[in-house]
């Protein structure tokens, strides 16, 4: 079954901790699920799959439903600015800001239409973003209005892609929401990247988050995969 199904397995992954990640190495929809049914068993009760869009139908007739959107687009672009609000390259001596803004995104996740109930313990959602703004290869940039932060971006090296820098935890105030800001900090990571040498942007968000999944597809980020997933038991 090795080459219908490409199987991940993680004991200690540092979000969903016993999980699997699985990708269809086959076009066989009917292939792809007996592959599923015959290896599933061995596996943790939590499962991902990560497909193109066009690739969907098996995960679909397997029980799993979609959760994140992947998306790229070229690097580079013209700076936008907006009336008000100045960039600034963050730090650790911005931990409380990262984590107050991030929280935003956590909010948006947990209200409707998402309904997350994925929670993280305080003390190692600090320590991890804490790493995070002190890791070398981290670029922290904060956006802000009269000295007040308004709105962060983080922005390092796609894991899977070495010609992309991956764009994460962007997120603005809801008070500077159609502002611009998320254009600002957009605009500016995507030249930055182009700067040093990147020919593309990845990012990614969650489908059921009605602000994020408009906002990035008008950004210019085209969706090459879905990451999809299913828990069991289930009904």
């Amino acid at each position: 079954m090795a080459d219908v199904l490409k199987v991940e397995r993680f004991r200690e992954h540092s979000i969903w901790g016993d999980c699997v990640f699985v990708e269809a190495l086959s076009d066989d929809a009917e292939e792809v699920r007996g592959a599923y049914a015959e290896l599933s068993p061995q596996w943790p009760p939590l499962h991902f799959a990560i497909a193109k869009p066009d690739a969907l139908d098996p995960w679909y007739r397997l029980g799993f439903a979609q959760m994140h959107a992947y998306g790229c687009r070229p690097s580079g672009g013209e700076a936008f600015d907006v009336p008000g609000v100045a960039l600034r390259a963050g730090g650790p001596d911005d931990l409380e800001t990262a984590l107050e803004i991030d929280g935003l995104i956590a909010e948006a996740q947990a209200a409707p239409p998402s309904y997350s109930s994925f929670t993280e313990a305080p003390d190692s959602h600090r320590a991890s973003w804490l790493e995070t703004l002190e890791d070398d290869e981290v670029t922290y940039v904060v956006a802000e209005r009269a000295g007040v932060a308004v709105g962060h971006a983080t922005l390092y090296p796609d894991p899977h892609d070495p010609g992309a820098l991956h764009l994460a935890s962007t997120a603005v105030v809801p008070a500077e929401r159609g502002t611009g800001v998320g254009r600002a900090l957009t605009e500016h990571a995507l030249a930055y990247a182009a700067e040093r040498g990147y020919e593309r942007m990845r990012t990614n968000w969650r489908v059921t988050n009605l602000e994020a999944s408009r906002f990035w597809p008008k950004r210019g980020f085209e969706i090459t995969h879905i990451r999809l997933f299913r828990r069991l038991p289930d009904l």
